[in-house]
């Protein structure tokens, strides 16, 4: 028996003369003793102990150990294919408008905004496509995400979706909810109050810090801070349904996260917070105009020193009481891998990568007209098959790899990254678990 091409170790954890072994394809993860390990690393010779025969069978159920003479390539080749041919959930995202009440001292969607907002004909023809969706894949459930520029800005078409499909799923007996990604300026208690019995579940809101620095780098148009506000409606809303707080960093911001997480544990907010999740801010789309094609920007997620801050904000989020991302914190993106995933602009245009809406040349067909298969079933894991990460990153990011090199298709590898990630966030995970 083999040890899995997928299986990475951390040595000497949890202690000296133990090893963590973690499979990243089936994300199994044991502790094992120096025999154990000596005996996984060596070549097959003479048969083992049946204390480690034993051992060897429990590892083979994990995915950690494989077959002599097992295909992994073959394996890996079976195991995207039922993840790219998975339709059991249906994930549609609405984006209401391009228009945002923000001015945020970065955006994603800088060169993006604009006073475009989706109408009522779009919105039901929106509906009519997601459910037509849902027949043609077969799919079980349905999780529908509103987006923007700010979505609540545009709530006529929210209550139109919202309602669409409400009656849509009522009729057919449908597993069904949907969230929002707001800035939360808008949230109030009455439309929580409004939009739940229609399916709504969570919403997704961004805080960059404690309320002088969140008010810096998230401002309203005209110049007011928008922390307090914010934080008024988090606290409304969040006996109602899931509330995640995502916050964005940079070297301005990235300290001072802790004293923002001390202050909304001392408001009782940490056993109530869904999750939080930190992530650096990156170049956009908009930062490669003007560049020269051979022009390279640098990549947050290969900097050394915002990948440690990842790590050390989820190991200062978790001893606070709060709740995490799942996993290691590094996940196959749906939106390339299935055709289950996708995105309508207010336009009714359809995007496989919600970085690339409101960029014409990436769209993928409209609600009106054939959907085109672009990036999807290209496979592009298989240059990276030998990898170990790859059933965690799938080879990279398009929109990563255009922002980088000007090229979606380029292969964007950040293998110090996933492996930093990975094995930190092991030792964070297990640390937490053995305190709990």
């Amino acid at each position: 028996m083999n040890k899995s091409r997928f299986t990475i170790s951390i040595p000497d954890f949890p202690g000296k003369g133990k090893h963590l072994i973690f499979n990243t394809r089936t994300q199994a993860q044991v502790i094992i003793d120096e025999e154990l390990k000596a005996a996984i690393d060596a070549p097959p010779r003479e048969p083992h102990s049946d204390q480690v025969s034993a051992a060897f069978s429990r590892l083979k159920k994990l995915g950690i150990l494989v077959d002599e003479g097992t295909d992994e390539h073959a394996a890996i080749e079976e195991w995207f294919s039922k993840a790219r041919n998975d339709s059991s959930v249906l994930r549609p995202t609405v984006l209401t408008t391009y228009a945002c009440n923000f001015a945020c001292s970065y955006c994603v969607e800088e060169g993006v905004k604009a006073p475009v907002f989706m109408d009522r004909k779009t919105a039901e023809e929106s509906v009519t496509f997601i459910q037509g969706k849902f027949r043609e894949y077969g799919s079980r459930r349905i999780f529908l995400s509103f987006y923007g520029g700010e979505p609540l800005l545009n709530m006529p078409v929210i209550r139109t979706v919202a309602r669409g499909m409400r009656e849509f799923v009522d009729a057919n007996s449908i597993q069904y909810a949907f969230g929002i990604s707001t800035n939360g300026s808008l949230l109030t208690r009455e439309i929580v109050e409004e939009l739940k019995p229609l399916g709504l579940a969570g919403v997704k809101i961004t805080l960059d810090g404690p309320r002088e620095v969140h008010d810096h780098k998230r401002p309203f148009k005209n110049g007011k801070g928008s922390f307090d506000a914010i934080m008024a409606n988090i606290l409304s809303a969040i006996d109602l349904i899931d509330v995640e707080i995502g916050g964005n960093f940079d070297a301005e911001n990235a300290d001072s996260f802790p004293e923002m997480l001390d202050e909304l544990a001392g408001l009782g907010l940490a056993p109530k917070i869904h999750k939080v999740i930190f992530k650096p801010i990156s170049p956009v789309p908009k930062d490669r105009e003007g560049l020269v094609p051979s022009a390279e920007l640098a990549c947050a997620y290969s900097d050394p020193d915002a990948i440690r801050r990842i790590v050390e904000l989820r190991r200062i989020a978790l001893e606070k009481g709060f709740k995490v991302d799942a996993g290691v914190g590094a996940h196959i993106c749906d939106l390339l891998m299935k055709r289950t995933s996708f995105n309508i602009d207010p336009e009714g245009f359809l995007y496989r990568c919600a970085g690339f809406v409101g960029h014409p040349e990436y769209r993928c067909g409209s609600i009106h007209s054939e959907e085109k298969d672009r990036f999807l079933g290209m496979e592009l894991w298989r240059r990276c098959s030998e990898c170990p990460y790859v059933p965690l990153c799938g080879d990279g990011c398009i929109l990563g790899a255009y922002v980088r090199f000007g090229d979606p298709l380029r292969l964007n590898c950040n293998k110090e990254y996933m492996e930093y990630l990975v094995m930190e966030s092991l030792k964070v995970n297990y640390r937490h678990s053995r305190k709990g």
